[in-house]
């Protein structure tokens, strides 16, 4: 009933705590949520925006794009579209009306003439089917400018050289030099501009090349001069440079890095904003730049989308950037397939849109960041708020299930009356419900002083009681002079105190506990017992949970005394293994297995259970060398990561995890006189003498798995692993055989076997997983915590429980 109350408390309280939860839950998800909405908002704005304005710059990309085109065909349209009607023009001016010759008097004068009105010719050439040359060019030498006439003249029946005659003119016009020089060997019928104009008998533009005195990048324009007879006279050309093209092209902003080329089908580079256009070849010949010479691979790819796909805009990626490329042709303009090749990377045009993009989400997350921050603030009230409210509950809840809890046991008139346990459980369990704790256990003090007896022990984690534990004078003798006042002990593990020592590695550690309260029971001014609370790490022991337990600690020393006879010694409800001179006759306790709830049947159900399942009964097995045990103990260790096994245990020698594992469980058998020692598979096995006193040798197979378990540790912990053992141990029937003729060797199985596996199975990883049997015979020396319950078919459910260490 004490349990159902503290329950009933706790159940309200835990009601008003979820509410308080739930709303919680509502002021941190609702603000969050939000927030989360409004940055949602701002992020999917800024993508849109983002999108948007992305395809808006694109378009005004293209719009710009076919402007530069306009603008590159305009300048070239300006710069060549006049040629023609000047080469036209001087021919015309230089023949007579009959066209029979070339009026040679009057060519430097117009030359001069033409070269200084149109800039970008570089010179006017004129030749004949003689081999004779005139030409007026365009001279720079230092800082001197001016017009250089140079004529090639070939002697009338002469074999002899033809005769070079150069004249330098200053700016002004006025004569500079006029000398006669060895011929240079240039001859004009061996010249693209005159083979082609002969041949086409009309207008005639040459490719690029590199023209033979200024060693640039030009090209020329040239017209025959035919006579009546339809006999070539002559031809007259000009000669233009192209670098005027790349100075131009170099003046127009396409983007940041965007560059415009001039190409034709061939791959040479017409003109450049950047690149020399005529380089030298290995034997130190002229050529013309290609655009696989330049050494921009945006510029390659470019143009080898420009060879397949024809003209357009080819857009690709390289790298991890995007391109925009576009060739436009300018084979409307003049007779040769030239083209506008133009490159800009998409982030010229596009990339101010990012940073825009980038500036506007920053400041709206600023704007979001503060927003969050208020609510952050109201949030953080509201929790404080609910925080105190639950703190609060949970203290009302508390101060009510031990207010219950202590009137409630006050109210039994049984408390502690002899031969009646079940009062005990409920104290213990009422007062770790009520407490909070996660054990609390109830000890007492025998008379002669030299042990303390645990009467019972209620574990809220497994939900158990358990009771026998002793803890004698002799193991642990700080422990008793330390009982004797009321002591609080957050961190026993850490606590400077040396009398707890030999408590906290042989109790409290194997159970998982580290913080101890300890209340002592004193009738008639002498301490009859004491009342532990054991819980994990804890800062401190509250002033409440104090109080509480010194009350009920008052409380059982107020009924104990009142249920005292005089001249009773004992003044605490007998353990079951206290000596019969301890006690008054009157009384003496009932028999240890029923005042410590242990089934003392379940050794002779578990027998007659096996035999039940042999063939025709029990007396079958009776042949040579089988024997039926009904008592066998027996244990099993099983391993569960087979790579850690496999690993090297060190360095230095080599060997195995498994190897040395073997060795040292070998070496533990040894010691603790255990003969049957297997390894299978995953498993070792071992099992005690079946001719010995079974006692003795569940205490020895007990030692041995300590020992082994112990070893495990240390070796998984030097290869710095999760502990991937787990061990049974069970006490029950079994069946050995031998197996060869000198009675050496032999084989167990049968129940016990099966059962020491099935609890190894469902073993915690590093412990010692036991039955009930192995407990009711090494409870009085052993300590065992509460684990579960397992069912045996034809026996029944019985308890199972840890195996922590030696009392």
């Amino acid at each position: 009933m004490v349990g159902l109350h503290a329950t009933a408390h706790l159940v309200v309280g835990f009601e008003e705590a979820q509410a308080i939860k739930r709303r919680r839950r509502r002021r941190i998800w609702l603000p969050i949520a939000a927030v989360a909405m409004l940055l949602a908002a701002l992020i999917g704005n800024a993508v849109h925006d983002f999108k948007v304005m992305r395809a808006d710059a694109l378009a005004l990309s293209a719009d710009v794009i076919v402007n530069l085109q306009s603008r590159i065909e305009t300048e070239i349209a300006a710069y060549l579209g006049p040629i023609p009607g000047v080469v036209r023009i001087t021919r015309d001016l230089l023949a007579d009306e009959s066209l029979l010759s070339v009026r040679l008097d009057l060519a430097e004068k117009l030359a001069t003439g033409i070269l200084n009105q149109t800039p970008q010719l570089t010179s006017v050439l004129i030749g004949n089917p003689a081999g004779e040359f005139f030409m007026v060019r365009r001279y720079l030498d230092g800082e001197k400018r001016g017009l250089e006439t140079k004529t090639i003249r070939r002697p009338d029946g002469s074999t002899g050289a033809p005769v070079m005659q150069l004249t330098r003119h200053g700016a002004k016009g006025e004569v500079l030099s006029d000398v006669q020089a060895p011929w240079d060997g240039y001859d004009p019928r061996g010249r693209p501009w005159f083979i082609g104009a002969a041949e086409a008998r009309g207008l005639f533009w040459t490719d690029v090349y590199p023209f033979f005195t200024t060693k640039a990048e030009g090209i020329t324009v040239s017209a025959p001069y035919v006579d009546a007879n339809g006999e070539l006279v002559a031809v007259v050309g000009t000669d233009v440079e192209l670098d005027s093209l790349s100075r131009f092209l170099a003046t127009l902003a396409i983007g940041d890095t965007g560059l415009a080329l001039i190409i034709d089908d061939e791959g040479r580079v017409i003109a450049h904003p950047r690149t020399a256009l005529v380089t030298e070849g290995p034997g130190g010949e002229l050529r013309l730049l290609r655009v696989d010479d330049i050494g921009e691979p945006v510029v390659s790819r470019a143009f080898d989308r420009y060879r397949v796909e024809g003209h357009g805009r080819h857009d690709f990626e390289m790298g991890d950037r995007r391109y925009i490329s576009s060739a436009s042709s300018l084979n409307h303009l003049l007779p040769r397939d030239w083209s506008i090749l133009m490159i800009v990377p998409e982030d010229d045009f596009v990339g101010f849109v990012a940073e825009n993009v980038r500036d506007s989400l920053g400041m709206g997350l600023a704007v979001v960041a503060l927003a969050s921050l208020l609510a952050g603030l109201v949030v953080r009230q509201g929790l404080r708020a609910d925080q105190e409210a639950i703190t609060i509950l949970e203290r009302q809840a508390q101060l009510a299930a031990q207010g219950e809890a202590f009137g409630t046991l006050a109210s039994q008139s049984t408390l502690f009356a002899d031969g009646v346990t079940d009062s005990l459980a409920e104290v213990t369990e009422a007062v770790a419900r009520s407490a909070g704790v996660r054990r609390a256990s109830l000890w007492r003090l025998r008379p002669s002083g030299d042990a303390l007896v645990c009467i019972d022990s209620f574990d809220q984690q497994t939900e158990g009681h358990t009771h026998g534990a002793t803890l004698d004078r002799s193991d642990h003798p700080g422990l008793f002079e330390w009982l004797q006042t009321e002591s609080a002990v957050s961190d026993v593990a850490t606590s400077e105190d040396e009398r707890l020592v030999s408590l906290y590695r042989s109790y409290l550690a194997p159970l998982g506990c580290q913080a101890l309260l300890s209340l002592p029971v004193r009738v008639n001014g002498q301490v009859t017992g004491v009342l532990w609370l054991e819980d994990g790490r804890r800062s401190e022991w509250s002033n409440q949970v104090q109080r509480f337990a010194r009350a009920i600690a008052n409380l059982m020393a107020i009924r104990q005394a009142a249920n005292v006879t005089p001249g009773t010694v004992l003044a605490m409800p007998p353990a079951g293994d206290a000596k019969a001179h301890d006690i008054e006759p009157a009384q003496q306790a009932e028999p240890r297995d029923r005042e410590l709830d242990i089934d003392a049947g379940l050794g002779a159900r578990r027998a007659t259970a096996f035999a039940a399942k042999l063939p025709d009964g029990a007396d079958t097995v009776g042949a040579d060398g089988v024997q039926r045990i009904d008592q066998l103990a027996f244990v099993s260790l099983r391993f569960s990561d087979a790579l850690a096994l496999a690993r090297s245990a060190d360095d230095r020698s080599g060997e195995s995890t498994i190897a040395r594992l073997l060795g040292q469980i070998d070496a533990a058998a040894t010691e603790h006189g255990i003969t049957y020692l297997k390894f299978l598979t995953d498993r070792v096995v071992a099992a005690a003498d079946p001719s010995a006193d079974v006692h003795q040798a569940t205490a020895c197979l007990a030692e041995f798995a300590l020992a082994t378990q112990a070893a495990c540790e240390r070796v998984f912990a030097e290869q710095h692993a999760h502990l991937a053992f787990h061990l049974g141990m069970d006490v029950g029937p079994a069946i050995g055989t031998l197996v060869d003729r000198d009675g050496r060797s032999f084989n167990l199985w049968g129940e016990v076997a099966h059962t020491a596996y099935a609890m190894a199975d469902s073993a915690p990883p590093g412990t010692i997983h036991a039955t009930e049997s192995v407990y009711d015979l090494l409870r009085d020396h052993y300590l065992f915590q509460l684990r579960g319950h397992h069912y045996l078919e034809g026996v029944g459910e019985f308890s199972t429980y840890l195996l922590g260490g030696r009392l």
